[in-house]
């Protein structure tokens, strides 16, 4: 059982809106951008509900292709930390595994998407790539965690796999918390919500969130 600190909080923008604001297309690419536009190491309310909402749109609108499940959550995360800058790696990463779990994506396609995205990221920043593999393996699934080891692997990052399977250790509150029922814990001070059924969430190692 899993008790996790919750916040709801209310408002929110379209996921049009989100996406422009995090220089997404509006053919659904992602344009990265050089510098981050605000650097940040925790995500606020607005911004996780935001997140929430455009990547949730996002998944859904892809249904039952991986393929489209897998870009939707890896640009989601490329982009945010693009946003946001580097040192919001584990608050994005967190929130992006999260989002994903209970918008009802595979932890196959979620564990794929993590390690494309960091592979992604380790090529101008090896450091933000390593905080997301260390993230997958604080907070990821067995499953999650077996997908982005093997992919990592696959497009030459081995050293990204070791560390996702390297397990998990405690990490910093980021705060915040999605709207919904049920508990993901996934290590977030305030905890993400999960879907009617309530599962997910992977290492709960955060103090404020404790997985017994």
């Amino acid at each position: 059982m899993k008790t996790c600190i919750r916040k709801r909080f209310a408002g929110g923008v379209s996921a049009a809106a989100f996406a422009i604001a995090l220089g997404m297309s509006a053919a659904g690419g992602v344009v990265l951008l050089p510098t981050a536009a605000v650097a940040q190491t925790a995500l606020t309310s607005t911004q996780l509900s935001q997140m929430q909402q455009s990547l949730t749109a996002s998944i859904k609108a892809a249904g039952s292709n991986s393929e489209a499940v897998q870009a939707a959550i890896s640009q989601a995360l490329q982009t945010a930390i693009a946003q946001y800058g580097a040192d919001a790696a584990a608050s994005v990463t967190s929130a992006v595994l999260a989002i994903a779990e209970q918008a009802g994506a595979q932890p196959g396609d979620i564990g794929i998407a993590l390690a494309q995205a960091a592979s992604s990221v380790a090529a101008t920043n090896s450091t933000a790539a390593t905080v997301i593999a260390q993230t997958v393996a604080n907070e990821g699934k067995s499953a999650e965690i077996v997908a982005f080891q093997s992919t990592a692997t696959s497009l030459g990052y081995t050293n990204l796999a070791s560390i996702a399977g390297s397990g998990g250790t405690p990490t910093g509150a980021i705060g915040g918390g999605l709207t919904g029922g049920g508990n993901v814990g996934n290590g977030i001070s305030g905890g993400f919500s999960g879907g009617a059924g309530g599962g997910g969430g992977g290492g709960c190692l955060n103090p404020s969130c404790t997985k017994v």
